[in-house]
């Protein structure tokens, strides 16, 4: 052999090797490497040392390009803005947000001129971590006050069955309040909701037992609603639990698999600073508020608030009927006189939702899940989203004695009655426009407002149409 052509020989080996061990695992395969060698060392370019060596570096750089891959993370948007680590495993995120802006029209256009309005802007953020965590936080960017904080949680979910959620949260109570409201099918919950704890900081244990045939969440609260800086007065901690059950989850008639039926308790102690209520119409017109001086009276002590409620849920194909009752019974309220009395608010509602496209709605963890167009709406193709109609009756009542002891008679309407009849058209499953139309009774007039010459609006019906788009990112 000549000195050129062991030259060239050298030259074609020292290229190979550095094709195997910088290109060769990106560009070549496991298999194509190994033929390689194979070729070189018939070749006699190398002897079965080299190859056994150069087997060895490519494996180690395998190995090595592995973990870059687990150590990386991907970047996707898949109804929000997803990042998780290589192994799904270690972390996975979800950045979005929610949009909401209404159109609220009134017959007589009181108790505010017909407008436009924001109703809710919020960003969130959601994930887990070590398949052990998971989190979220929720803000509301909408308004002015200190109330921005939504959600702010941590929770342990390794088990189904068993899970330890602790920070701010929605306190387990109610079927239609526990639920994401983007998820109703109504524009506003009930009037029944505003009798239901809602947010609040403590920690709760919950669970999904058999794959939705149990759910159950009790909890440890504050007592007073959202982060706040004050704290009650009082020692005590509200306790809140609810426990909803599919008795023929598994078993039994398929008509009644859609069968859900729930219960919810809280109790909580007390004191003046946590003493206020307001109940709002459909159309979120304040009609009752019970304050801690209010009338002629100031409320000296509070003594416990407890609070009860019943669900019952049925979906069966594109059909889901839904119905409630709360409530509130307040001990012990002794005003400045030293005259002492108890008093009970309460309500109920049912309602309809019939999805006419044929979507099926859906409950999990004992919740109302989002509906999902099965043809969503899509320029110049046969999608157009999913439409739904609702129907909702419902009733309040609050004690006469409220009345004699806390609130202005025609400020503070003690019964109200009201049924809501809307149209809901899902164009993907992030977008939502829906038009609700609502009718409340009061059993007096009450007051809506003030003209601007002067004179007040005294009304024992309202109508009201309120128009809304909802959209999520």
């Amino acid at each position: 052999m000549t000195d050129a052509s062991m030259k060239k020989n050298v030259l074609i080996t020292v290229l190979t090797l550095l094709f195997l061990v910088w290109g060769g695992s990106a560009f070549s395969g496991d298999l194509a490497d190994k033929a390689l060698l194979e070729i070189l060392e018939s070749k006699g370019f190398l002897t079965e040392k080299e190859v056994r060596e150069v087997k060895a570096i490519l494996e180690a750089e395998q190995k090595m390009e592995k973990r870059r891959e687990k150590k990386g993370v991907a970047v996707v948007y898949d109804e929000g803005l997803r990042i998780r680590s290589r192994d799904g495993k270690r972390f996975t995120t979800r950045i979005g947000g929610r949009f909401e802006t209404d159109l609220l029209v009134f017959k007589d256009h009181y108790p505010v001129d017909n407008d436009f309005d924001i109703r809710r802007a919020r960003f969130f953020m959601t994930g887990r971590f070590n398949d052990l965590f998971s989190f979220r936080f929720e803000a509301e960017l909408e308004g002015g006050g200190n109330n921005r904080l939504v959600d702010a949680y941590i929770d342990f979910d390794h088990y189904p069955f068993f899970k330890i959620r602790a920070g701010q949260f929605k306190e387990p109570f109610s079927f239609e309040t526990y639920s994401s409201d983007r998820n109703i099918p109504f524009n506003e919950l009930s009037m029944i909701s505003y009798l239901t704890p809602s947010r609040d900081v403590g920690v709760m244990v919950h669970g999904n037992v058999w794959h939705d045939f149990l759910n159950y969440g009790i909890g440890v609260f504050n007592g007073d609603g959202r982060d706040a800086s004050r704290r009650s007065q009082k020692d005590e901690k509200e306790v809140t639990g609810r426990l909803v059950v599919r008795p023929f989850r598994h078993w039994g008639p398929w008509l009644l698999d859609g069968l859900q039926i729930g219960g919810s308790w809280s109790r909580a102690r007390l004191d003046t600073s946590d003493f206020n209520l307001k109940v709002k119409t459909p159309a979120r017109t304040t009609f009752f508020t019970v304050q801690a001086r209010a009338k002629f009276h100031i409320t000296q002590e509070v003594d416990e608030l407890e609070r009860m409620g019943f669900e019952l849920v049925y979906t069966f194909g594109p059909l889901m009927v839904m119905g409630e009752y709360i409530n509130s019974e307040y001990s012990g309220v002794k005003l400045a006189d030293g005259y002492k009395f108890d008093f009970e608010l309460d309500g109920w509602y049912a309602g309809v939702l019939l999805m006419l496209t044929g979507e099926r709605p859906q409950l999990k963890n004992g919740r109302f899940q989002k509906i999902r167009p099965r043809r969503p709406f899509e320029i110049g193709k046969s999608g157009w989203g999913a439409l739904g109609i609702v129907f909702r009756y419902q009733e309040f009542e609050g004690d006469s004695i409220v009345y004699r002891a806390l609130v202005y008679e025609g400020y503070s309407i003690r019964k109200a009655k009201a049924f809501t009849i809307g149209l809901n058209w899902y164009l993907t499953g992030m977008v939502r426009l829906s038009i609700d139309y609502s009718r409340t009774q009061f059993d007096a007039p009450v007051f809506l407002g003030t003209h601007w010459k002067g004179y007040s609006y005294y009304e024992d019906v309202e109508h009201a149409w309120l128009t809304r788009l909802q959209v999520e990112f």
